[in-house]
């Protein structure tokens, strides 16, 4: 498989996550009285990073042995192996604050069973975090499951959620929701 030449430095790099984990940091305004949900956390990266500044982290991913990465090593951290429709369908939310999601929410098969579970059971204020690809990004999953931010925000709202910031990440970008 041939890959595009800037696929490890922009999408997979640590240096690459930690200058976007930088910028969220900044945006998310952490606290120890926080509860990160981080949906799809693959390698664990930013989970390390929010546990860093929140009092909890809980991290699923359908990926069992990457859960057991040195970034998951953290008293703070939570993991759960299994598919996140399921996991949704089950837990309570109600200490959650923000519900964060790298680069996943375009592979999950029941986008609007989450986004209706979070109306119901997130608290007005939470926040609802999504990276996801830039359409024309040149790498990264099948353009046709990827959003413009004007399809996510629209998908997002619909749901009772209101956008609060977006940030360009070159071949990426965040966009910040609250529950209203």
């Amino acid at each position: 498989m041939t890959t595009h030449p800037s696929h490890r430095r922009q999408h997979g790099s640590l240096e690459m996550k930690a200058k976007i984990a930088d910028q969220l940091m900044k945006s998310m305004t952490l606290s120890k009285s926080d509860v990160v949900l981080d949906v799809g956390s693959g390698d664990g990266y930013y989970s390390s990073r929010f546990a860093k500044h929140s009092g909890k982290v809980i991290a699923i991913d359908e990926y069992c042995e990457g859960l057991k990465g040195d970034f998951y090593a953290k008293s703070n951290i939570e993991t759960f192996c299994g598919d996140a429709c399921r996991w949704f369908k089950n837990h309570d939310l109600s200490d959650v604050t923000h519900v964060f999601f790298s680069n996943s929410f375009h592979d999950m098969s029941c986008q609007e069973e989450i986004l209706s579970d979070l109306s119901t059971k997130l608290h007005v204020g939470t926040h609802l975090d999504i990276i996801e690809f830039h359409p024309d990004t040149l790498f990264g999953p099948p353009r046709n499951i990827r959003f413009s931010g004007e399809e996510l925000k629209a998908k997002v709202e619909a749901h009772g959620f209101k956008e609060e910031w977006y940030i360009d990440l070159e071949t990426h970008y965040f966009i910040s929701f609250k529950k209203a």
